[in-house]
């Protein structure tokens, strides 16, 4: 999946955006003069971060040039931190579902597979946050404030 925001971002847009890419093993792209258009021919999955007040607010995803999943939140402070290329693991119930980040699923089969493997990426969901945690180091954090599926 192909990761980009807004046209003119600002630097805690760019660093969300940024860290989230790296956490999820999506591809970051600055946009730039991009339109949407040119950003659709580069992949077929898109998201993009959208800002509300200079602040990174809405995280949209599209396939095949129609949206289908929008996240309203609210970012915390983003830590940098190094990571590698393993996937992400969901720790509770999220409310959408975790294929769409490409992470492995609170299910009977993703439970019987973190038993056996370690995942230094673990996205926790707790009382309508999600912490993204890397080697139990927080990294970044959402408040959930609107979730629409389309």
């Amino acid at each position: 999946m192909l990761l980009t925001t807004s046209r003119k971002p600002s630097r805690k847009t760019r660093s969300l955006a940024k860290a989230l890419a790296r956490y999820l093993n999506w591809r970051y792209v600055n946009r730039g003069k991009m339109s949407l258009e040119d950003v659709f021919l580069l992949d077929k999955h898109v998201a993009i971060i959208e800002e509300v007040k200079g602040n990174p607010a809405v995280l949209k995803l599209y396939r095949d040039g129609k949206q289908h999943f929008m996240l309203r939140f609210n970012a915390s402070n983003i830590k940098k931190v190094k990571m590698d290329d393993s996937p992400p693991v969901f720790v509770g119930n999220p409310p959408f579902d975790p294929l769409l980040f490409g992470a492995i699923p609170h299910s009977k089969a993703g439970l019987k597979l973190m038993r056996k493997v370690e995942f230094p990426k673990e996205i926790v969901v707790k009382d309508g946050r999600l912490y993204f945690y890397y080697k139990d180091e927080l990294v970044f954090s959402l408040k959930v404030l609107k979730l629409q599926t389309i």
